[in-house]
């Protein structure tokens, strides 16, 4: 049989996802399977046992990345492909698995059909993408390009202060291996999209031309406790209501420029009770943009408005920098191999940007990278009814499979 017409097992995937599911199980459906947590041991135990039983070498890096490594006929040469397997704390069963699994079924399927590469291929699960649990997200990754800064991330704690150093050696995935020392010649990763475009105009893939900056921050607003039914409203230093101006300031900015978001997700106010004007309100903005210029002047009308607005007169601010990943273009060859493919398989194709990150998006900032969506039912994501179809993962893998043969030649 030739390369180009082999195809995936899609029961054996669908299978593989769904067992996968099992570690960190809701009872709603959904998965809870923090980074580095006995559940994800779980996760990463089988995953690593499935390698094996395939015959990849597996190797481990000093910050938990675990790769497959599938030697070909010219071992200078090397093509990634995976994701993750951690997920948020209500997350669904396919946000970062389809990926993961679904590059395990790629190389299963070169090797049951006896077809050797002319690249080594590397299945790889990336450690902490969802950055729940330890700042930043995509740690994994990070440390795969930026080996110089993976001391900083193994000491980031969670909230119990645990750091990521012990949580690794816990459950036993702190490596020997160097990050950065597997070098990519291409990366490409399979996601499902986590949003409504490919259903609602009914195309089978998303070919991901880039993905938009990220700027994440924490802001610490500190005013004056006070009574609520004796303090007259001139009088009051209210943290809150500083923040609520900003947050209808932040919607504001999403109208006035172009492709931005801004969402306050956390807010934990003090004291609060009932009756006390709020005295401290700790928020973080995630803000994002396909463009960098725009974010920062998205950034930058912000911290105006905190300068200047009556709210914040008698309003102390500490700002922390979380995240800070600026856009990234993907490289136009892998983005090419990826239509072609489609084209081969007779699957429609959307050119199209990712609004969240990914591992892809880190490692393209050193080696030529691309993605591929699926498509997700209602746009649902990071939630417990998450769904991609089986048909749908398979055009995915199968689209994978395809653009490693391209790539390979």
């Amino acid at each position: 049989m030739k390369a180009e017409s082999i195809r995936i097992n899609s029961k054996r995937l669908s299978a593989r996802i769904q067992e996968m599911a099992q570690f960190g199980a809701l009872p709603s459906g959904g998965v809870k399977r923090l980074t580095l947590t006995p559940e994800d041991k779980a996760a990463r135990d089988l995953f690593k046992q499935w390698m094996q039983e395939l015959g990849l070498e597996v190797a481990i890096d000093e910050i938990g990345n675990t790769f497959g490594i599938l030697k070909g006929k010219n071992t200078d040469r090397c093509i990634g492909i995976g994701s993750h397997l951690d997920s948020v704390p209500t997350g669904g069963r396919f946000d970062g698995p389809v990926g993961a699994i679904g590059a395990l079924e790629v190389a299963q399927t070169l090797i049951e059909n006896d077809v050797q590469l002319n690249s080594t291929l590397v299945v790889a699960n990336y450690t902490n993408e969802e950055g729940v649990r330890f700042f930043p997200d995509m740690m994994g990754s990070l440390g795969h390009v930026n080996p110089e800064e993976v001391d900083n991330y193994l000491k980031a704690k969670d909230k119990n202060g645990t750091t990521v150093d012990d949580a690794l050696k816990a459950i036993g995935y702190k490596g020997k291996m160097k990050c950065g020392t597997i070098h990519y010649n291409h990366f490409v990763e399979i996601h499902i999209e986590q949003g409504p475009i490919l259903e609602e105009k009914k195309i089978d893939i998303g070919i991901v031309q880039g993905v938009q900056a990220i700027h994440w921050q924490k802001l610490t607003l500190i005013g004056k406790s006070a009574h609520a039914g004796t303090t007259p409203i001139y009088a009051r230093k209210d943290a809150f209501y500083a923040l609520s101006k900003l947050s209808c300031f932040a919607r504001e900015l999403c109208h006035d420029i172009k492709d931005q978001l801004v969402t306050i997700g956390t807010i934990e106010v003090k004291p609060n009770a009932i009756n006390v004007v709020p005295e401290e309100v700790v928020a973080t903005l995630d803000m994002r943009n396909l463009s960098d210029a725009n974010l920062q002047l998205a950034i930058t009308r912000i911290e105006d408005f905190i300068a200047t607005d009556e709210s914040f007169s008698h309003i102390s601010v500490n700002k922390e920098v979380l995240v800070n990943v600026p856009a990234v273009a993907f490289n136009g060859s892998v983005v090419d191999a990826i239509s072609k493919s489609c084209q081969h398989l007779g699957y429609s194709s959307l050119p199209m940007h990712s609004g969240a990150g990914h591992d892809a998006q880190i490692l393209a900032t050193r080696y030529p990278a691309a993605m591929i969506f699926i498509p997700s039912k209602d746009g649902v994501s990071h939630a417990v009814d998450e769904y991609s179809s089986p048909e749908q993962i398979e055009k995915g893998a199968n689209v994978l499979l395809q653009t490693v043969l391209h790539l390979d030649q």
